[in-house]
């Protein structure tokens, strides 16, 4: 997946969650398997601002088994947080099913 891609699915989900209020969510990335470094840097700060402004409350977060990808989308957390643009709880998940059983606690 591209910048170009990351930026259009983002906005997507971005004008998704705006447009029906949810307030818990999964994004599953299992499949995803490479970001670069433009990628990586509009999603630790644009997408996850975006997200801030929906009401979303909870993001469980379904990781790729790759652990290149794995820590590639850590790092993009990781950065989000250390930012304070994050206004949401999320966690990490190596499965849908405990992603699942965490967003509804």
């Amino acid at each position: 997946m591209n910048r170009d891609e990351m930026i259009m699915g983002g906005t997507k989900l971005f004008e998704a969650l705006r447009d029906t209020g949810i307030t818990r969510a999964v994004g599953n990335a299992e499949l995803l398997t490479m970001l670069d470094a433009p990628t990586k840097e509009w999603m630790s700060t644009t997408f996850y601002e975006l997200l801030s402004q929906t009401s979303l409350h909870k993001l469980a977060r379904v990781l790729p088994s790759s652990l290149f990808s794995k820590l590639a989308l850590e790092a993009v957390a990781t950065r989000a947080e250390a930012q304070n643009i994050n206004k949401f709880l999320f966690k990490n998940f190596s499965s849908q099913e405990d992603a699942l059983i965490w967003i509804n606690e």
